[in-house]
């Protein structure tokens, strides 16, 4: 007896980021691109590596943002017979791009860095100071704007309690492009106060340097996790020993296996099982039990999709 099981579609696709922050991602990405078109001809006007590196990392902080913005639509669009897990994984895919984006960005800076080194250029230390005090307000702004609360997923019931609600990845990559923007103002604003008190030109690039540095620090643990979700790696908060608990701990059932759990974007995932249950039971009472079974998946896990096949005895691995 193998009735087999699956959650309605539909149920995942409704659970997407609700607040999703659609309206902030627009003005920060407005706002960091306006304010990286003035660094960089202040950057050229006063001749500082430092300060163009800054604006590509706005510009970069921008497309990040765009990206995120895009990813978070993508995500929101219910399923459909060809996209039949829904659009959840826009949102890694989302993520990764916007890493790939930041290592682009580093490996141009570095370069251009690395020959101010060898061929120091005379900066203007006040005029570093002026921008990068204008990049901490820009960014410290947009970082607020693109907070938790306004770019949260919501937890799914079960998860409420554990604290399992998550940032999306695109939204996360968004703050991180905003979170290393700030950082690096701030070494502009360092840079700029060393300069103007001293003529040490290699000041100008070896910042630069340091906060590529930063950079590639948590961009790494960004496309990491971007990079699993797409290949379908076990999400951390769902295992497949929490889902084999959790079935075999009902009534009636004597062994899980075949358990096979993906993620489905934005904090969700898919699980499949086979499940051998006690005695023999009519087709009514199967579809009972995996109900059931279903609901125990979902209230305590979070898990919205679920297809489980019952067994009377395990199933050899080539029957299955």
């Amino acid at each position: 007896m193998r009735p087999v099981s699956g959650n309605d579609p539909q149920d995942h696709a409704r659970a997407h980021p609700q607040g999703d922050g659609r309206g902030r991602l627009l003005a920060a990405a407005s706002l960091n691109t306006g304010f990286a078109v003035v660094q960089v001809l202040v950057g050229i006007a006063i001749g500082s590596v430092v300060v163009l590196a800054d604006a590509a990392h706005q510009v970069v902080d921008a497309l990040g943002l765009l990206t995120a913005l895009g990813s978070v639509m993508l995500a929101a669009r219910p399923s459909s017979p060809q996209m039949s897990f829904g659009w959840g994984k826009a949102d890694a895919l989302g993520g990764l791009l916007s890493g790939l984006l930041l290592l682009g960005s580093v490996a141009w800076i570095a370069y251009e860095s690395t020959n101010r080194l060898f061929n120091p250029v005379e900066v203007d230390g006040g005029g570093v100071i002026a921008i990068g005090l204008i990049a901490i307000a820009v960014n410290g702004i947009s970082v607020l704007a693109l907070s938790t609360r306004g770019g949260a997923v919501h937890a799914h019931p079960g998860q409420a309690h554990s604290g399992q609600a998550h940032a999306s990845l695109s939204l996360r990559a968004a703050r991180l492009h905003l979170l290393t923007d700030l950082a690096g103002s701030f070494l502009v604003v360092f840079a700029g106060l060393i300069l103007v008190g001293s003529d040490l030109t290699w000041i100008d690039p070896a910042a630069s340097l340091l906060l590529c540095l930063l950079v590639l620090r948590s961009t790494w643990s960004l496309m990491t996790h971007a990079s699993q979700e797409l290949l379908d790696r076990v999400p951390t908060n769902v295992t497949i020993e929490a889902v084999t608990s959790a079935l075999t701990s009902q009534p009636g059932v004597e062994r899980v296996h075949h358990v096979h759990v993906r993620p489905l974007g934005q904090n969700r995932a898919s699980i499949t099982a086979h499940v051998v249950v006690e005695g023999e039971q009519t087709l009514h009472d199967a579809q009972g039990q995996i109900g059931a079974l279903g609901a125990v998946l979902k209230r305590e896990l979070g898990i919205t999709h679920s297809t489980i096949q019952l067994e009377c005895h395990p199933c050899d691995d080539g029957d299955c």
